[in-house]
């Protein structure tokens, strides 16, 4: 390729010897050329300051400003770039599944038509656990946006007792189930789609009714009675000749069940894609929260 001082004295008439290295005039031509090379340069610079992709340390600080995005302590220009792209996105009307896609793929440098997997309302595993006596009540939030049949466990935890016939209720919807049978420290009940297997043996039939109990999506009222801790003796409420005084029998009553969590989305992306551009988790999950709806939550999940 020609050299600027080239083009320049190719353009001269033949008789002012640009051809001589050693010329006034080629010395001339070689000053202006450089001079011409600086000024480009710098108008070159100028472009590249003006562009989020091309601008580079305290230039791109600049455009953090007018975005009211500031560089993070040791944040390096490419991360820098995908989070102001992001509020690009956003002040343009961010929080949508589709303007989220475009901003992991930005901040990823993935294809424009990268698929990015964005779950709605994924599912987690819930469990919770309650210790409770004979006509014992506790309330349960399923946080789901649907019903689910839950899997239930009871344990009994007061040694030397046995219990008889433990019933759950759902004081709300009225349904309930008993198992006929009868229970001391150390047995575990499990209660699930309609069976019942007690110590590892299907004990399904002697279950009052085999109809699987239903958690429903909002928040419910549940009960546990058994013949034993029932018949125990309260103060102004115990029939003299029906009471036991007794100590009080506690039984461990645990709910395990599937949630399809409310107000949440889950993006999936791969490890690889991840690795390809040094990025962490945490890069995206904060990208995520700058752009998400408020009353959103959004999660990363590698995959």
């Amino acid at each position: 390729m020609m050299s600027r001082a080239d083009d320049i004295a190719d353009r001269l008439p033949h008789f002012y010897m640009t051809w001589n290295a050693d010329s006034a005039v080629t010395t001339l031509i070689r000053s202006v050329a450089n001079v011409l090379d600086y000024t480009q340069s710098d108008l070159i610079e100028i472009l590249r300051s003006h562009w989020v992709d091309t601008a580079r340390g305290n230039d791109l600080d600049r455009l953090g400003l007018m975005l009211s995005t500031q560089r993070k302590v040791g944040e390096a220009d490419q991360e820098y770039r995908g989070r102001l792209k992001t509020a690009i996105i956003g002040y343009s009307g961010g929080g949508t599944l589709n303007s989220i896609r475009i901003m992991i793929r930005i901040a990823l440098g993935l294809p424009e038509d990268y698929p990015i997997d964005i779950v709605e309302n994924p599912k987690e595993n819930m469990k919770k656990s309650w210790t409770v006596p004979a006509n014992g009540e506790w309330a349960v939030d399923p946080v789901s946006i649907s019903s689910s049949q839950p899997r239930i466990t009871l344990a009994v935890e007061t040694p030397d007792v046995e219990i008889n016939n433990p019933t759950i209720t759902n004081i709300d919807t009225g349904q309930s189930v008993t198992f006929n049978g009868r229970m001391a420290r150390g047995d575990v009940l499990n209660l699930y789609a309609g069976r019942a297997i007690l110590n590892g043996a299907d004990r399904t039939a002697s279950l009052s009714s085999t109809t699987p109990l239903t958690l429903p999506r909002g928040k419910t009222r549940w009960k546990y009675t058994e013949a034993v801790g029932s018949n125990l003796g309260v103060f102004d409420r115990a029939q003299f000749d029906k009471s036991v005084f007794a100590v009080e029998i506690a039984t461990k009553v645990t709910f395990e069940w599937s949630a399809y969590l409310p107000a949440t989305f889950e993006v999936r992306i791969p490890s690889a894609s991840l690795e390809r551009v040094g990025a962490r988790p945490e890069y995206v999950q904060g990208l995520l929260d700058s752009l998400k709806a408020s009353g959103v939550k959004g999660t990363v999940k590698v995959v």
